[in-house]
């Protein structure tokens, strides 16, 4: 399952004219919407998005928030949809 964490603009430094050196450098990137995803394997990627499709990604974004256990006392990291989650700590299952 992939986990949409962040919608965001980045620059693409595509060179679309190799020789010219005015398009190697910030000058020659374009604006690029996408979307960060977090794969199966915990992996961070981007993914080109059209502008149409923010609304859709924006319902299907997952937060991450740091979560204490009460028991163990340790820290840990958890995709939530909404704050009012509940989260069960991967180091003591309770």
């Amino acid at each position: 399952m992939e986990y949409v964490i962040s919608i965001a603009k980045r620059y693409n430094h595509a060179r679309t004219h190799y020789k010219d050196p005015r398009n190697r450098g910030a000058k020659g990137a374009k604006s690029v919407l996408g979307i960060y995803v977090i794969n199966e394997d915990g992996k961070l990627q981007f993914k080109k998005i059209s502008r149409f499709m923010i609304p859709y990604y924006r319902t299907k974004l997952w937060k991450r928030r740091i979560y204490v256990c009460s028991e163990c006392d340790r820290k840990f990291m958890a995709l939530v949809k909404k704050h009012t989650d509940y989260v069960v700590c991967p180091f003591c299952s309770t």
